[in-house]
């Protein structure tokens, strides 16, 4: 079963609607567990780490340094 990977709402500003993926911490495939850092992410020029979710391997849906919405899938956990 897959779990879908976005930026939590705890991590945007109240009235931020989109961010800036900076980097990726692991490549694409790359095995991880519930709470490692995956990412760092822009929002409102404070970068944050975006943990995973779920464990099992990464499926990055989002190229470095693209613009992402509210709610937008990022990455998928298989």
């Amino acid at each position: 079963m897959a779990t879908d990977v976005i930026i939590p709402d705890d991590l945007w500003e109240e009235d931020s609607e989109t961010g800036s993926t900076l980097l990726w911490v692991l490549d694409d495939g790359a095995a991880v567990a519930a709470g490692d850092v995956i990412a760092e992410v822009l929002v409102e020029k404070v970068t944050l780490e975006l943990e995973a979710p779920a464990s099992g391997t990464l499926r990055i849906r989002v190229e470095p340094e693209s613009v992402v919405n509210r709610g937008e899938l990022v990455a998928v956990i298989e």
